[in-house]
């Protein structure tokens, strides 16, 4: 996917999703900042920190970082 022009990291992590491929984190300032301050108590955090957070939920961990991160829009 990153063959095609235009596609980077976050657009095909998020494109992989749509075919049932869910271990990319496809991170971007929302989602960053979001992770900050769910998680870090408003501080910034690396990249691999927030890597390291989701490594629990292994090829499911870019859909456990998007429930996690969307969770009170159902509220």
């Amino acid at each position: 996917m990153k063959q095609i022009k235009g596609v980077g990291d976050y657009a095909a992590e998020n494109l992989l999703k749509l075919i049932g491929r869910y271990d990319g984190l496809a991170l971007d300032s929302w989602t960053r900042s979001k992770f900050f301050q769910l998680h870090n108590a408003g501080k910034k955090a690396s990249d691999k920190k927030v890597a390291r957070y989701y490594a629990r939920f292994k090829e499911w961990r870019g859909l456990a970082l998007w429930c996690d991160m969307t969770r009170d829009w159902m509220e």
